[in-house]
């Protein structure tokens, strides 16, 4: 093998490794998969996952059927204000399983796709943190936020209408009126997940209308 094949090889291990091979794939025809969760507050050195949501899509197609949802037992009762928003009482996680038996079978759904969320690096932090008490890894993977994508394609006056539309600060109830979709509920994890995929079909229509057409695209963009 030359030197030069020899450092192609290993750059392509490397890139492997990150998780962003096939950067020149199509945003049509990448897997994603759209998770949101719910904790007992937003202090990642403290608190826990009480829920974790999660819908596939293969493109702008929502596979409803390939889904993943568990409530999640937390190892200390610490419940601070975020009770009356997502709704999760002590006692309806009192026979949940524990997050050492859900993580690993959530990262085997997430494995070799394209991770996508509303506000996705919180969700980020405390799943890396859950791993790393579990002596896990979290899948490798490209990360998309729905709220930069929305911000991105309304500073560079998107050709819809909604991509020019004053979004204010890009929240997810913000977003959902300004694209009209109907949430199930609210802070539900799954409901949350779906409805962040609903959001996520909208902007690759508008990416795509702004030549925005492959992963290689949205990295260069600083979109993932």
């Amino acid at each position: 093998m030359s030197e030069q094949n020899g450092w192609r090889t290993r750059l392509a291990a490397i890139l492997r490794q990150l998780g962003i091979e096939g950067d020149h794939r199509h945003l049509f025809e990448v897997r994603y998969t759209v998770l949101d969760a719910e904790m007992t507050g937003l202090d990642i050195e403290q608190d826990e996952l009480l829920a974790i949501g999660a819908v596939r899509m293969e493109g702008p197609r929502i596979l409803v059927g390939e889904r993943f949802y568990s409530l999640i037992r937390p190892t200390v009762r610490r419940w601070g204000p975020s009770v009356p928003i997502h709704g999760i009482r002590p006692i309806d996680v009192a026979e949940a399983p524990e997050l050492r038996l859900v993580l690993p079978e959530f990262f085997a759904f997430l494995a070799g796709t394209v991770l996508v969320g509303h506000g996705v690096e919180v969700d980020r932090k405390f799943l890396e943190r859950a791993a790393r008490r579990l002596g896990l890894r979290l899948p490798c993977s490209l990360w998309i936020d729905t709220g930069r994508v929305a911000r991105w394609l309304t500073s560079h006056h998107g050709t819809f209408v909604e991509a020019a539309a004053d979004r204010g600060r890009f929240s997810l109830e913000e977003l959902l009126t300004a694209y009209d979709i109907e949430p199930p509920a609210r802070h539900h994890a799954l409901a949350d997940a779906f409805v962040a995929a609903q959001l996520w079909q909208r902007l690759l229509y508008e990416l795509i209308n702004e030549r925005i057409e492959t992963l290689r695209d949205l990295r260069l963009v600083g979109l993932c």
